[in-house]
């Protein structure tokens, strides 16, 4: 895999900056120029040249608010993913400095210093391109989140801010309705904030790029054990001390329960939910809310097995992080391109896909605005997937103690 991430300016074409990653050169300035050149003259000329293809790669232009114009070179990844990391690194720029430092950039030194912050969330963007899922976001299912939640809409009350919510280890355990009726691309824009910093103690004006890209918000991060934390987004007040201090004392009478929804990492799931011993992992989104939860599953994963096959000749289904990029493989491929052709007005008409392999099956099932995507072993009989699966769905999103 090998990317190239430019940014220019529209009307000169004056470099902003230049990202790659993967196993290719760095491109010259001239090659910069040249493809920016491309973009320009087709403009003059009405023409809009949004993508052309290579050989083994292929080459993506995008022009925002008619003062910049990014430009993408991509090998050995889909059409769809170079789109939305160009998307998402236009988005990332007004969630830096705002829309209206970048309709109107008057000096260019200064707009690059103003983007001292935008720089590690592009890091963080080129380094999940290939296993995020764009258009959701991160989620732990925990048996104690709905008794969070209670508490989260008190303490939303107290702080007088309607967009909270509970990470465990920087997934969502659970959110206000505020904070759920967030466009997903400021909310996927605030986990990356989170994941691309050093520390989780945060208080980070921002600019929403779907709610608010003109005026700032504060975001606010306060860690409440080692690896639970307490995210909103505030206005100038209250201070960050006196939030912290609040939320200590606020939460101090929930340090088990917390403890408790942390200890379901990296598994994601309650120990109460018992999956059948055909399933290597699952995929479950919720469409509504534009979120997801991924786990490995419970059949242990053998690292030694060559091909996925364990000694004794039955399927392992591989690594753990084998298993997870055939889940995302599965549902890029076979769910979410069915979707699209699928669509009936703004409703999804109930769909089922399967894949079969020498070492594994997948099965997924879409049941109003939840989708289930189960890898299971080759052992399975494929007429009993259905069942199982349906079995799953209803096993993971029907406890009453579990947000979903």
């Amino acid at each position: 895999m090998s990317i190239h991430l430019m940014c220019l300016t529209s009307d000169g074409g004056v470099p902003i900056y230049s990202k790659k990653r993967g196993d290719s050169e760095t491109l010259p300035f001239s090659t910069i120029a040249s493809l920016n050149g491309v973009h320009m003259f087709c403009k003059s000329q009405g023409v809009d040249l949004p993508i052309t293809y290579l050989e083994d790669s292929m080459i993506m232009w995008k022009e925002f608010e008619g003062t910049i114009v990014m430009i993408g070179i991509a090998r050995d990844i889909t059409e769809k993913t170079l789109r939305h990391l160009l998307d998402y690194s236009y988005q990332a720029m007004v969630f830096c400095v705002g829309i209206q430092s970048i309709k109107k950039i008057k000096n260019i030194d200064r707009f690059k210093r103003e983007l001292k912050n935008y720089y590690p969330l592009i890091d963080q963007l080129l380094e999940v391109v290939e296993s995020d899922l764009f258009r959701y976001v991160d989620c732990i299912l925990c048996s104690e989140s709905m008794g969070m939640l209670t508490k989260l809409n008190e303490f939303s009350v107290q702080i007088g801010s309607p967009f909270c919510a509970i990470m465990v280890r920087q997934r969502i355990a659970c959110g206000t309705e505020g904070w759920w009726d967030l466009d997903v691309i400021d909310r996927k824009l605030l986990m990356l904030l989170l994941n691309a910093s050093s520390t989780i103690q945060q208080d980070v004006p921002v600019y929403l790029p779907k709610k608010s890209p003109s005026i700032a918000y504060r975001f606010i991060s306060i860690p409440l054990t080692q690896g639970v934390s307490i995210c909103a987004l505030c206005g100038a007040e209250p201070k960050y001390d006196v939030l912290q201090g609040m939320s200590q004392q606020f939460w101090m009478s929930e340090l088990d329960v917390l403890i408790a929804a942390e200890q379901k990492y990296p598994k994601s799931f309650p120990a109460s939910v018992e999956l059948d011993a055909h399933i290597l992992g699952f995929l479950l989104l919720n469409r509504e809310h534009a979120k997801y939860v991924m786990s490995r599953g419970g059949v242990p994963a053998l690292n030694n097995a060559p091909g996925g096959k364990a000694r004794s000749g039955t399927i392992s289904g591989g690594s753990s992080a084998h298993r997870l990029d055939i889940l995302r493989s599965f549902f890029h491929q076979s769910v979410d391109v069915m979707e699209d052709t699928l669509r009936e007005g703004d409703r999804v008409m109930n769909l089922e896909q399967y894949w079969c392999s020498d070492y594994h099956k997948c099965h997924a099932l879409i049941e109003g605005s939840n989708v289930l995507c189960v890898l299971y072993t080759s052992a399975i009989p494929t007429h009993i997937m259905r069942i199982v699966t349906q079995k799953t769905l209803n096993t993971l999103i029907s406890d009453k103690d579990v947000c979903w």
